[in-house]
């Protein structure tokens, strides 16, 4: 969800997860002028420069940040842009790049939901991240996906939520029927890796 800033920018308007190299920072908008990271508050300005550049002023000190062409290949094989869940962005800082992966609390449930493995080769239970109904079964079992991969749509609170893959496999079972009613944390489809 945004929210209009005055002047132009328009900030995001709820809880993120930032992560940089391992670590991770929860980031919350409390206004134009005020983030809190980690549970401390912060003063903040954000200016776009000409759309690939920003001037970011926080506690007084002023960054240049910098989009990086998101083409570039990342060692760790990172995706970018919109994946599966959340948003992998390339940044320039002082001449340093950084992956910034960028969650918010739906994309962090739904994580949170995946069972994991009990080892590398071992299947994986997709889970209903909340109750809902069952509108659209995008997989067939025996169907190979890759992480990121759409399986189903889950309607919740009249939106239309895309459970997709975090790893890659091949579907062994669907446990739901599109129209049905499902319960947070219901088995949804099962992964095994080939």
């Amino acid at each position: 969800m945004e929210r209009q800033q005055e002047g132009g920018l328009s900030i995001m308007a709820g809880t993120f997860t930032a992560t940089i190299g391992g670590h991770s920072f929860k980031i919350v908008p409390l206004s134009n002028q005020q983030v809190e990271i980690d549970g401390n508050a912060h003063s903040c300005s954000l200016a776009e420069l000409d759309g690939q550049s920003f001037s970011l002023i926080l506690d007084g000190k002023t960054y240049l940040v910098e989009l990086l062409p998101s083409s570039e290949v990342w060692q760790d094989g990172t995706t970018l842009g919109k994946g599966g869940l959340g948003y992998s962005v390339p940044l320039g800082i002082k001449g340093t790049r950084y992956l910034v992966s960028v969650d918010d609390e739906h994309s962090l449930l739904v994580k949170s939901l995946f069972s994991a493995p009990q080892s590398e080769k071992g299947p994986q239970v997709v889970r209903a991240p909340m109750p809902g109904l069952i509108s659209r079964i995008e997989v067939q079992v025996g169907e190979e996906v890759v992480s990121g991969s759409g399986l189903l749509v889950l309607e919740a609170m009249k939106m239309e939520n895309e459970i997709r893959s975090l790893k890659h496999g091949r579907i062994q079972t669907i446990h739901v029927e599109k129209g049905r009613a499902v319960e947070k944390g219901e088995p949804l489809i099962t992964i095994v890796e080939h």
